[in-house]
């Protein structure tokens, strides 16, 4: 985590005009219109950052509530967040999402110094291997914890190309766990077995030093192309015990 954090105060260091430009254009508010969050970082002083993605089917943020404690992950997504007035605990911005299919992946802490990421699934360890149609990973709750932040996880599946309207049509809409719902018993194993090694993904991904430079990176590349949409907050404390400090370069 702290050679990520190296190769992002480099990149705001050289590209000073980039960071102007993120800053003027987003702002750190909210994801635009068919975006969802796709990565979190819990910075070891406190602050919190969120980057949005397009999502590859479907639309989102056609209705939008603002100041919730959590969000409806059977009906909505956190779209944006601000701190409560208690400094600790985080308001939520809940906007709509209407996709073909999205099951339930899990939950995590993610804790003080370390980050999770999302985004587009590998063929390798997509859910439903036989289709070609893309699967993506994104956060759907956040809620502030000792030592972190918590973060609740959902893939979207889409359907493959070639697939006819009505074919898309017979796919539950808005499902937390469509698998669980099927008669098979063999069929809900296989997806608790499934759900538990992306669980374990996750929880590895965040130990290895080479992804979080190549995160990193990635991130400053497309920074740099102003197709992600960060969202970064503060503490209450830090923000008043920084308020004669200079602004720190790693951040927008």
């Amino acid at each position: 985590m702290r050679i990520f954090i190296s190769c992002l105060t480099l990149f705001f260091i050289c590209s000073p005009f980039v960071s102007a430009q993120l800053k003027n254009a987003i702002q750190g508010t909210k994801c635009a219109r068919n975006q969802v969050v796709n990565k979190l970082v819990v910075y070891e002083d406190g602050a919190i950052e969120a980057e949005c993605g397009p999502i590859p089917c479907g639309n989102s943020g056609e209705r939008c509530i603002e100041d919730q404690s959590a969000c409806k992950a059977e009906t909505d997504i956190f779209s944006g967040m601000k701190w409560a007035k208690n400094g600790q605990s985080l308001l939520l911005r809940c906007c709509s999402m209407t996709v073909p299919n999205k099951v339930y992946i899990g939950t995590d802490l993610v804790t003080l110094g370390s980050y999770y990421t999302g985004g587009l699934v590998s063929q390798s360890e997509k859910y439903v291997k036989e289709s070609s149609g893309p699967e993506y990973d994104f956060v759907v709750n956040v809620r502030t914890e000792q030592g972190g932040v918590r973060v609740w996880v959902y893939r979207i599946i889409c359907p493959s190309s070639h697939e006819s309207i009505e074919q898309k049509q017979i796919a539950p809409v808005q499902n937390p766990s469509p698998v669980q719902q099927q008669s098979s018993s063999t069929k809900t194993e296989q997806f608790e077995r499934r759900r538990q090694h992306l669980l374990k993904q996750i929880a590895e991904s965040q130990d290895q030093p080479s992804e979080s430079v190549t995160s990193g990176q990635e991130s400053s590349n497309t920074e740099a192309e102003g197709v992600v949409n960060p969202l970064q907050y503060r503490p209450t404390q830090y923000r008043q015990r920084q308020k004669d400090a200079p602004e720190p370069v790693r951040l927008l």
